[in-house]
């Protein structure tokens, strides 16, 4: 990342740099092989967009590091293995209408054979539901820093543009982590659900989050929740310039680290959320795994103020919309005190919310009829607030 941008360099077996092989205002995911017979390098990034992961390769010898070769074909989301030897490789693929697929390549990107094609065909239990599927539309906004912010807005698939529609913004917004992208995600599923409800759901990458950059990701550095929810709170600003947007009923929903979004929101931009629901989330980061924790805020004993005002409980007093919390009591990744410390502390200064706690669930609540109850919970909760 010493341009920015994660890349690859080639050294020698004494640590001299012998070239670069990637150059560009994009990032490599992984070295994926090196094939020393023809010289290869095969990789995959980002080079053509940072919605879509593609294989790519270059050569050892290269004078031109950002003219590299893009093997993967199709718009999408492409999780690559190599063979040992490089000259085959298997392809995870999905794509936003695509569920996941997979596919043995020769190193040219020429489809050998289909390991699991997946077609939505007749057979296909998705298939009789295709045309209920809606589509979102990407886009990206301003930061106030200048930076590019990606968004995806779902619309129900009889859109009527003449309509005032309520928006639930979903959010994570963490680092090292992306949800703007082109691939076939399960939790699109609620959404189209949210969607069949009469609501526009949205989504936006904001900066601090994943495959942009270290300018992207470093404004979080030692204060978390402020460019964050900044970067929110303009997503929110690009959706009340929409004629179809219901400016008033706009709620936030997200968990673990969303969930910390969505009280950040709610609690620092509460003229921009009526409503906002917020699963397992830290309140208080000196609560949280040091490993995790101590990468972005740094040592409480150096950054005592960052650890402070990156917790949710200096800035309740400005909460004025309707709160829904909800929490694992087993869950061994944001501890259930994240919440009930959140709890005891609205209790005290009579600030009425909803929650409900689930016994011996994890952080994930996992579970066929835990998840119903979460979701239906999560719905229910929307639909009598905004």
């Amino acid at each position: 990342e010493r341009n920015g941008f994660k890349h690859l360099y080639l050294y020698d077996l004494d640590g001299g740099l012998v070239r670069q092989l990637t150059d560009g205002q994009w990032v490599v995911n992984d070295l994926q092989a090196v094939n020393e017979f023809n010289g290869k390098v095969f990789f995959t990034g980002r080079a053509d967009t940072p919605l879509e992961q593609h294989l790519y390769y270059t050569n050892l010898a290269t004078s031109k590091p950002s003219a590299v070769i893009k093997v993967s074909k199709r718009a999408g989301f492409h999780r690559i293995t190599f063979s040992r030897d490089g000259y085959n490789y298997l392809d995870s693929f999905s794509n936003i209408s695509q569920p996941q697929q997979v596919s043995l390549h020769d190193d040219n990107g020429k489809r050998v054979t289909w390991l699991e094609q997946n077609a939505l065909n007749e057979q296909h239990p998705l298939t009789p539901y295709v045309d209920q599927l809606a589509k979102p539309t990407y886009g990206t906004i301003k930061a106030e820093d200048g930076q590019d912010l990606y968004y995806s807005l779902f619309k129900p698939v009889d859109f009527d543009p003449t309509k005032k529609y309520p928006v639930i913004v979903r959010v994570y917004g963490g680092p090292h982590a992306q949800r703007v992208t082109n691939s076939w995600s399960n939790s699109h599923l609620w959404t189209q659900v949210m969607l069949k409800r009469g609501y526009l759901v949205f989504q936006l990458d904001n900066r601090g989050s994943n495959y942009r950059g270290t300018k992207f990701e470093n404004p979080i550095y030692k204060h978390l929740g402020v460019v964050e929810v900044n970067d929110q709170v303009a997503g929110v600003n690009y959706l009340r310039t929409l004629d179809y947007v219901a400016p008033k009923r706009i709620g936030i929903y997200g968990h673990s680290y969303g969930g910390y979004m969505a009280l950040m929101a709610l609690f620092k931009a509460s003229d921009y959320f009526a409503a906002g629901v917020s699963g397992a989330p830290v309140t208080d980061w000196a609560l949280y795994d040091t490993h995790y924790t101590e990468r972005y805020l740094s040592h409480p004993a150096t950054n005592k103020a960052g650890y402070e005002q990156s917790a949710v409980f200096p800035f309740i007093d400005g909460f004025k919309g309707k709160l829904l919390l909800y929490h694992g009591m087993a869950d061994d990744n944001v501890l259930f005190s994240n919440s009930t410390k959140l709890m005891s502390m609205l209790q005290d200064k009579a600030i009425q919310f909803e929650s409900m706690v689930y016994p011996g669930k994890k952080h994930s609540l996992r579970g066929k009829n835990t998840r119903i109850h979460q979701y239906n919970m999560i719905a229910n909760f929307f639909d009598r607030n905004l």
